[in-house]
């Protein structure tokens, strides 16, 4: 593909939000256009992509920071080969990928935009329902547990929703960077899969206080880092948890999403002589062009290593996909709305639909 080429653009079947509200009310499959690829950027045909609670949120129209007009794709990360590419990503032409959707919507199609500082290659010995159960997951992790909460082996690790598509994939990864691990999950069936991941303690906040359950199991230590994927009254809580000189790692809003732009008491990190630590997953061709805007991101070249790194760990066996729901392209609104009410375990993924071919 030269500088010249023109690429045309790619008609897709897609889950389209044609208003906003529940999944099952708001989502319909229609045709779509999907453009050729813009500089640093690729186009693919979509294999699998992942179900997200941000998705969800985005489809509410309650996520402040991501709010879109209908109609338009939901998801946030997709995989699939790469058919146009363009300027600066030329060299990912014919490459299995998984990646962020451009603009961070456009997922839930069979044709789907990337950027391609987030572009990750997927080796043959990997799957693409594997890849994208790990993508996320594992990304994040790291980014949370080694980047920003410098996790030391032999440390404590509280895991929150451990029996999420993101929380499942944190406790391998603090198990296999040598961390005790404290899960807490909804239900003693999402407990004993925690342990099954290789959580050391788990307990049901439904039916029991994990606040005293730490404090237990530490015997008063606490923690020396907290997994903060939930928010709301779980990260007050979670305050009575920290160890001296713990790191709060602040991941998400699953609880509730508005109160990411609501102010947060520093009082309790005052006193409790533990830090707050923010999480923002991204990563940016060249990271001092967002600094200059309060932002401050990885670059491409930190994901492509950490992704190698989480590749390793997959093929030595100390980590694997948790792959909760394989399901068919219809069944994404359904979907969509048993994991807003914590009823599905690991990672959601779609096999995206492909016409069947001439015969």
């Amino acid at each position: 593909m030269t500088a010249d080429t023109v690429v045309r653009p790619s008609s897709a079947t897609a889950w389209v939000a044609t208003r906003l509200g529940r999944a099952t009310e708001a989502l319909e499959v229609r045709t779509v256009e999907v453009g050729g690829p813009g500089p640093n950027q690729v186009r693919v045909s979509v294999e699998t992509f992942s179900l997200d609670f941000n998705d969800i949120d985005t489809i509410h129209g309650r996520y402040g920071l991501l709010k879109f007009d209908p109609p338009f794709v939901p998801g946030m990360v997709a995989a699939g080969i790469v058919d146009a590419a363009g300027p600066g990503a030329e060299a990912l032409l014919g490459r299995r990928v998984i990646g962020v959707t451009v603009g961070v919507q456009g997922g839930y199609a069979t044709s789907a935009l990337l950027d391609a500082a987030t572009v990750q290659t997927v080796p043959n010995w990997l799957t693409f329902v594997d890849a994208t159960a790990m993508y996320f997951p594992y990304l994040l992790g790291w980014l949370a547990l080694r980047e920003r909460g410098r996790l030391r082996e032999g440390e404590i690790v509280l895991v929150h929703a451990a029996a999420g598509g993101v929380g499942s994939g944190v406790v391998q990864l603090a198990k296999a960077l040598g961390a005790v691990v404290i899960a807490t999950a909804g239900s003693d069936e999402k407990v004993d899969f925690c342990r099954s991941l290789g959580a050391d303690h788990a307990v049901n906040y439904n039916t029991e206080d994990f606040v005293g359950y730490v404090d237990d199991v530490t015997n008063g230590h606490g923690v020396n880092l907290a997994f903060d994927s939930v928010g709301g009254q779980v990260t007050l809580d979670t305050f009575r948890t920290m160890a001296f000189n713990g790191r709060h790692l602040i991941v998400g809003y699953a609880a509730d999403i508005t109160l990411e732009e609501q102010p947060l008491n520093l009082q309790p990190s005052i006193y409790g002589n533990f830090d707050l630590v923010g999480i923002c997953f991204a990563f940016v061709d060249d990271p001092r062009l967002t600094h200059s805007l309060g932002m401050n991101f990885l670059a491409r070249s930190d994901g492509i290593r950490i992704w190698d790194d989480i590749l390793q760990m997959t093929m030595a066996d100390r980590i694997r996909p948790v792959v909760g729901q394989e399901i068919d392209f219809d069944a994404v609104p359904r979907l969509l709305e048993m994991i807003e009410r914590r009823e599905t375990i690991g990672k959601t993924v779609v096999r995206a639909p492909h016409p069947e071919p001439d015969r």
